[in-house]
């Protein structure tokens, strides 16, 4: 049995899409049973928040491998060490999880992330950790200035990076968690191509057939918006340590992991605009 947190998300969805046609038992946790609806019925459902501790309780048990997308709000600092410790004490084997290439500085999301990974370590159970870059699904976020304004707003100026499709962490994860082998293992994941913000507009703007400014704002700006949305102090800064490292040209890991663990070549951007053009509409 693998237990999937975060099934409805970006990168769980995906998950879900890869194991069922396997056949493989597969259990879920969400808190909104509508959105799990349309999921395949041999999938197991938790109804539930991950932060209480008899839900958590029932969606561990006769769970062999966990596949854990971590909280980065507030209610994660407690949810996810109670899953972890629940975890462990249900004989979980190995733990598949979702965490960052700024695990490896010292960014504020970075440090998160990796408080999760040492939690894991010392449990005692088998580990996989996905340490992903940017995602390429981040550019949902341009929707709507995109149909409003016909314009994409970027604090990151030329600095450029090499996003990765959710669907290509999902794929790794699945392999992690069906084949021997990736215990002990850390994947850091990226795209095919560096690009910057520029760039994926230009390729955005193609894919739609139709013309979209990118215009440049500073750092503080960006996150001066991200903090009236009511994001805590410590994403804002966060977000604003990742934008500087890119604007400076420190974002420029790409590798080929996904192709080296899955046999196929990760998604270039251009294949996920085509995918997803009806978002942008």
């Amino acid at each position: 049995m693998i237990l999937i947190t975060g099934a409805t998300g970006n990168i769980g969805k995906e998950l879900v899409t890869w194991l069922s046609p396997e056949g493989v038992p597969l259990r879920i946790v969400t808190r909104d049973e509508r959105k799990a609806a349309h999921l395949d019925a041999r999938i197991e459902r938790i109804i539930g928040n991950l932060g209480d501790r008899a839900t958590v309780q029932r969606a561990v048990q006769g769970v062999e491998r966990l596949f854990m997308v971590s909280l980065l709000t507030g209610e994660g600092d407690a949810a996810d060490p109670m899953l972890i410790e629940e975890a462990r004490r249900a004989g979980v084997q190995q733990v598949v999880k979702v965490s960052s290439l700024g695990t490896n500085g010292n960014s504020a999301m970075g440090r998160r992330h990796r408080e999760k990974e040492r939690l894991i370590e010392a449990s005692g159970m088998a580990w996989t950790f996905l340490r992903p870059g940017s995602f390429m699904s981040n550019a949902l976020q341009w929707s709507t200035p995109i149909r409003t304004q016909g314009t994409v707003f970027t604090p990151t100026a030329d600095g450029k990076v090499a996003p990765i499709a959710p669907k290509d962490i999902a794929a790794v994860a699945a392999v992690a968690l069906t084949t021997p082998g990736h215990e002990g293992q850390i994947y850091e994941l990226t795209g095919p191509e560096l690009l910057s913000a520029h760039d994926q507009v230009r390729i955005l703007a193609g894919v739609l057939g139709r013309p979209i400014k990118c215009t440049d704002v500073p750092v503080t700006a960006a996150g001066e918006n991200v903090r009236k949305s009511g994001a805590p102090e410590w994403m804002v800064e966060g977000l604003m340590e990742l934008w500087t490292a890119v604007r400076s040209g420190n974002g420029t890991t790409r590798t080929a992991e996904v192709e080296r663990i899955t046999g196929r070549p990760a998604q270039t951007f251009e294949a996920w605009c085509q995918e997803h053009r009806a978002a942008f509409a």
